[in-house]
């Protein structure tokens, strides 16, 4: 095992050394163990395609563990190829670690190993080459005609290549193997060749083609398909067509002998044939013309040997029937002849109508090729050849948002898949070879030559009335008149290649706010550096020409295209580098030469990135970046980053001076390899400058990564940069409903920084420090930004996406200008904040819920204020310590409800916002509180039944208000900037600042539940005291009192829960504002403040509301205060100062304690009389009571005073003049709910 591991390392080694392309179809094999890292690497610029791979075991000799850990050899993961492809196809390198962090489990216990196989095919750019210019209508006339010698062959242009170079192959039978190349049509015409090429084997037929520099040929006498490298001049690829008809077996009628011919459109390569098995009749496939692989077949009705010849334009196939004219036999059909009388959609799966005349003025066609650039047809027939244009009809626009539909080899996937019905005649053979499309690499585009313009005719009345929009020119492109949810396609601006979409929005009716999509569009320059980066010339030279080339202007494709032509610069750059590595034979002067020249090499090509990224940053390369879609944006800015930093690590793996700095106005790269065994200082960056951005890594954090003595640092500014990084999916929590980088009611997330980044060994994906490093950024906007959040780029590599996080890093201060953070690991950092959009107006909704919120709480501060006066007039805040309870606890409610109501969206004002919260945080800890100590208050009154002299008002006091005091003080100490968020005034939840509030809430809602539920327990319990029979009469009227004490406690309950509901649902709408949380939230708050008013107010039998108020106006008194104009008060207020009870109270107390409490452990509940009850007076009433009392066996009394004599030997003031006759008397007896 470990021979064939060594052995494909070798192989890997010596093909990475010699940076030659290999033959395509040469698998490669790499192996790793779990736990181990596997390395896929390709030549030059060639990328990798993954064509097998496995994570688990099929072996039980590879990578040897313990016995029973390799039992299992029948471990597969069928989504491992899959995860490779993903992480690797269309690089040019990729490393994966062999385990559970990149795969799934698929086999636990099992000893398991990752095993791939993949090939190093040509990197193309992902972008459409043509538009399809539309339906065939009509060939038009020839437009270029030449005599030529030979009476069959075929000629070409490719569609590729923007020049007039011509490709011209005579054909003689069984010796054709040369292809002449011509500079123009002129030269052709004069006989003026360019270059001969000798082909690696003979022809069969005249079916070749051009494409993208190759040539492809059917292999004399073999089914094969051979490509052809025109600037190697190698063979780099040969291929079979299974079950195709060869070697004069199904040509087509007349002259060539093409029995496998070749076809160029709009959407690639294609191969045209038959098979036995369709009986003779055409298959089309469709072959990706870098690996050779077919990736759709389609098998039509039309018989091969009567056609004349055939070509592809569209994705359609057409057949063209000719006839000769000395032909007996066809006279009768020649008036029907020479037409193009077969059409086949490959689209649709579907044969086509068509009748289209085929100007065939000789009669003897040999080969008919289309080339997509100009649209014409390349015709060779009877020593003639032929150039004819055709004429489309302009394509319909397309529906909706571009999907993968309309690229260039999707689209086959999906009809493939989808067809409709197809004709009797045709069905499809199936596909051989074909791979998922995403993980193929997309064919290079060059783009259609400019048509005029689609009109849709809108109806009268402009875009409304029609349903469209009108025509318009934005971006330098004519934009016709389209229709509502349609994205029109027109060629991008002049001076730019490719292709440019418009969408017409469904709602708002009008045409996409973010302009026309230019992310297709690129300059010319692009195909030229990226042909010389193919053809291995220089990687500095060619980075330095980029840099001119992006000075000028450039287009939202050029952007994007740079960004990859960089990271294909870098790979050919570490390959040339190897040349220059140090020999063990060559003398020191010569490795030292070449050690210099690496080193020259290295600055060069990063000095060239530095000012191409200076220019893509510019303010003229804004505007292409805003003709770019958002998920362009992003992933060109990642790969931006990305590719910068893998320079600056060549660059230090090369540097021998210890630093290298660069600097441009919109980026500085700093580069370090410092000895860490000598003494090194704390590193500020930027180090040459002063800056209003800088980052600080201490000395010790440097040590801990030192690698042989070394450690490699790079570090970078990047300005203009920020913004295109997508703040979607960012793992961020700036309140309730908009974390995740969701935008709530006119809110969302905004980099508002420059990006910083800082790393240190390249292939770590993040380093972590054991001291922060600690960065200052300013705030590129101060107006309508809130909530600075410290984040990093959670890039995912190559692949070019990411998002943002705070995870390991933490605000340490802000101002309005700059915010300072420190991260536990390096990456890429920056600022995000909460931008809110100016309030241009107040719409319905905004008014609705404003309103909404407004009647509810106001509805809540009426019905506390009316019980708090209520409860003043009365003067009862002084009398018991349950309605002091009241006061106090209607009191922080009210204060909580206009604190809320008045300043809780006041997040404009910073420093009153951070006060209002402070505030908030106070009365709504002291609001729970003083629910808690009225449960602790019923509990101990169950248990005393009445209170005593010495009140526990004090403590209560102290429970009260100490407990949210402390709460406040010690948050603000541990934090006072968590007081404030960009989206309300309360506590920020990103820091988890919002748990100094959850927290003590929730201890204290649990402790009044369990003090609740205690009570109506005890309550029960005496309840359920069986009297004797003979006793129950008597007994009735004292149970009766327990009443009003379990209504007092299911009340008190009731409030709990509606205070819990009603405040969550306030904190939520603080964050997330919404029509429904504001109906919600006034529910509740209308619904907690009449709940109080009825429990409290209404059913207190005995307030005698008139009658309080009216004292109140008539004597001044409140809360507690007297007025000396007043008898009965002086005379109260004398009877509570030398009396242990008032005097109605007095009797029934102290008959109580004397009775009832020395006689039984249980503690009957008795109704709190405190509010001075009506007593009527009468013989009949004092007689009842008294006989009630004495005659109650429960009610018996110590030796001494009898409870009835002392009951009627106090004296008795009644406070209240009774209305009732002796005969109706009554004791009333009400407590103070």
């Amino acid at each position: 095992a470990c021979a064939v591991c060594i052995f494909f390392h070798t192989l890997w080694f010596m093909s990475t050394m010699s940076r030659a392309a290999m033959p395509f179809g040469l698998l490669r094999r790499e192996l790793a163990c779990e736990g181990y890292p596997i390395e896929l690497r390709c030549p030059g610029s060639d990328v990798v395609m993954v064509e097998t791979a496995n994570y688990g075991r099929t072996d039980d000799k590879i990578c040897d563990a313990d016995p029973f850990q390799m039992e299992n050899t029948q471990c597969y993961l069928p989504d491992a190829l899959k995860i490779m492809a993903q992480r690797c196809n269309n690089r040019t390198q990729c490393v994966v670690v062999a385990g559970v962090d990149v795969f799934p489990d698929p086999c636990p216990g099992t000893y398991k190993y990752l095993e791939i196989q993949y090939e190093c095919v040509p990197y193309k750019v992902d972008q459409k080459v043509f538009v399809c210019p539309g339906s065939l209508l009509s060939i038009q006339p020839a437009s270029s005609l030449l005599e030529a010698e030979h009476q069959s062959g075929a000629w070409c242009k490719d569609p590729l290549q923007a020049g007039d170079r011509l490709y011209v192959m005579p054909w003689t039978p069984y010796r054709t193997e040369v292809l002449y190349e011509y500079a123009s049509w002129d030269d052709y015409r004069q006989n003026r060749v360019t270059t001969t090429y000798k082909l690696p084997s003979r022809v069969d037929g005249t079916g070749f083609v051009v494409y993208d520099g190759a040539v492809f040929y059917n292999k004399e006498r073999t089914r094969n398909l051979v490509k052809y490298d025109l600037r190697t001049r190698i063979k780099s690829g040969e291929a079979v067509v299974v079950n195709a008809n060869y070697h004069d077996t199904s040509p087509y009628r007349w002259g060539g002998k093409s029995d496998i011919d070749l076809a160029v459109d709009e959407n690639g390569l294609w191969v045209i044939y038959s098979t036995e098995a369709n009986n003779g009749r055409i298959v089309v496939s469709q072959v990706n013309p870098y690996t050779l692989r077919f990736e759709g077949t389609w098998a039509t009705g039309f018989d091969k040997r009567g056609a004349s010849n055939a070509f592809m334009a569209c994705g359609v196939l057409y057949a063209v029937r000719s006839v000769f004219q000395d032909d007996e036999g066809q006279t009768e059909g020649r008036v029907g002849g020479d037409m193009v009388v077969y059409a086949y959609d490959t689209g649709r799966g579907q044969e086509l109508p068509v009748q289209i005349p085929f100007p065939n003025p000789y009669q003897y066609i040999s080969s008919i090729d289309y080339n997509p650039r100009d649209n014409q047809l390349y015709v060779w027939n009877n020593y003639y050849v032929l150039r004819y244009p055709l004429h489309f009809t302009p394509p319909a626009p397309t529906k909706g948002p571009m999907s993968s539909l309309m690229t260039t080899v999707r689209s086959y996937t999906a009809t493939v898949a989808l067809s409709p019905v197809r004709p009797s005649a045709s069905h499809p053979i199936g596909v051989i070879n074909r791979a998922p499309f995403d993980q193929r690499p997309i064919t290079a585009m060059v783009p259609l030559t400019p048509r005029p313009p689609l009109r849709v005719p809108l109806a009268p009345g402009g875009p409304d009335q029609a349903g469209g929009c009108e025509g318009r020119v934005a971006r330098g492109v004519q934009w016709p008149p389209t229709l509502k949810g349609e994205t029109v396609e027109r060629p991008c601006p002049k001076g730019s290649l490719g292709i440019a979409s418009y969408q017409c929005m469904l709602s708002p009716l009008g045409w996409s706010s973010r302009g026309p999509d230019l992310s297709n569009c690129t300059s010319p320059w692009v195909s030229q550096i990226a042909q010389k980066i193919k053809s291995g010339e220089n990687a500095a030279n060619i980075a330095g020409e980029l840099v001119n080339l992006t000075r000028g202007r450039v287009y939202a494709g050029d952007v994007s295209m740079s960004v990859k032509l960089i990271e294909q610069l870098l790979d050919i750059l570490d390959s040339q580098l190897q040349a220059l590595r140090p020999a063990n034979k060559e003398s020191a002067a010569r490795n030292y030469n070449k050690l210099q020249k690496r080193e020259r090499t290295c600055r060069a090509y990063v000095q060239a990135v530095v000012q191409t990224v200076d220019n893509l940053l510019g303010p003229e390369a804004l505007i292409s970046w805003a003709d770019m879609n958002n998920a362009d944006q992003s992933r060109s800015a990642s790969l931006l980053l990305d590719a910068v930093e893998k320079g600056a690590f060549l660059l230090a793996n090369n540097l021998y001076e210890g630093r290298f700095s660069d600097r441009a106005p919109n980026v500085d790269l700093e580069v370090y390899v410092l000895n860490t065994e000598a003494e090194i200082q704390d590193l500020t960056f930027p180090h040459s400058y002063d800056s209003d951005s800088i980052l600080q890594i201490s000395a010790l954090a440097l040590q801990q990564y030192s690698n042989n003595g070394q450690v490699k640092l790079v570090l970078s500014l990047f300005k203009n940069l920020g913004s295109f990084l997508t703040t979607k999916n960012s793992t961020l929590r700036l309140g309730l409903g908009l974390g995740q980088g969701s935008e709530v009611r006119g809110r969302s997330l905004a980099v508002n920084s420059h990006v910083i980044s800082a790393s240190v060994h390249r292939g770590v994906n993040r380093v972590y420090l054991s001291e922060p490093v600690i960065f200052t950024l300013r705030h590129l906007q101060q107006e309508n930004h809130y909530g600075p959040n410290c984040s990093f780029w959670n890039s995912s590599g190559s692949l070019g996406s990411g998002r943002w996080s705070t995870q390991g890093c933490r605000l340490l201060h802000s101002n309005n200008t700059h915010t300072t953070c420190a991260c536990n690991h390096l990456s890429s950092y920056a600022v995000l904040m909460t931008y809110q959009q100016p309030a241009s107006g107040v719409g319905v909704e905004e008014l609705l819920v404003s309103g909404v919120s407004w009647v509810g709480i106001s509805v809540a501060l009426v019905c506390l204020a009316g019980c708090l006066t209520t409860l003043c007039c009365q003067g009862a805040p002084w009398h018991s310590d349950h309605s002091n309870i009241h006061c106090n606890l209607w009191a922080n409610l009210l204060i909580t409800e206009l604190l809320f109501l008045v300043g809780a969206n006041k997040t404009q004002f910073t420093v009153a916002c951070s006060i209002v919260a402070g505030m908030l945080h106070f009365s709504l800890l002291s609001v729970f509180c003083w629910l808690c100590l009225e449960a602790v208050e019923l509990y101990l009154l169950q248990r005393e039944v009445f209170e005593g002299q010495n009140s526990r008002r004090k403590y209560f006091y102290l429970s009260g208000y100490s407990v949210p005091v402390l709460v406040v003080a010690v948050s603000t100490a541990i934090d006072f900037r968590g007081y404030g968020s960009s989206t309300a005034c309360w506590l920020r939840t990103d820091n988890y600042f919002i748990w100094s509030f959850l927290g003590p809430v929730a201890f204290i809602i649990t402790l009044n539940l369990v003090v609740l539920v205690m009570t109506l327990h005890k309550m029960h319990s005496s309840a359920a005291l069986k009297p004797d029979s003979n006793r129950h009469d008597n007994l009735r009227s004292v149970c009766e009192l327990c009443v009003p004490y379990r209504a007092w406690a299911v009340g008190s309950l009731t409030l709990l829960f509606l205070q819990c509901v009603t405040w969550s649902a306030g904190l939520v709408f603080l964050s997330a504002p919404s029509l429904l949380l504001a109906y919600l939230f006034s529910s509740l708050n209308t619904a907690q403040g009449l709940l109080i008013t009825i429990l409290h107010c209404t059913l207190a039998r005995k307030v005698g509301l008139c009658k309080d108020y009216g004292r109140c106006l008539r004597l001044s008194q409140c809360c507690g205060g007297s007025s000396s104009s007043s008898p009965d008060s002086v005379k109260g207020a004398a009877l509570r100062s030398n009396n242990r009870y008032s005097s109605s109270q007095s009797r029934i107390r102290r008959m109580w304690n004397d009775t009832v409490r020395r006689q039984t452990e249980s503690s009957f509940i008795a109704t709190d009389v405190n509010n001075t009850p009506t007593l009527n007076r009468g013989k009949g009433m004092t007689s009842a009571l008294g006989n009630h009392f004495l005659t109650n066996p429960v009610l018996q009394t110590h030796p001494g005073a009898s409870p009835y004599d002392t009951l009627l030997a106090q004296g008795y003031s009644q406070p209240f003049t009774s209305t009732g006759t002796p005969g109706q008397s009554a004791v009333c007896i009400q407590s103070n709910t």
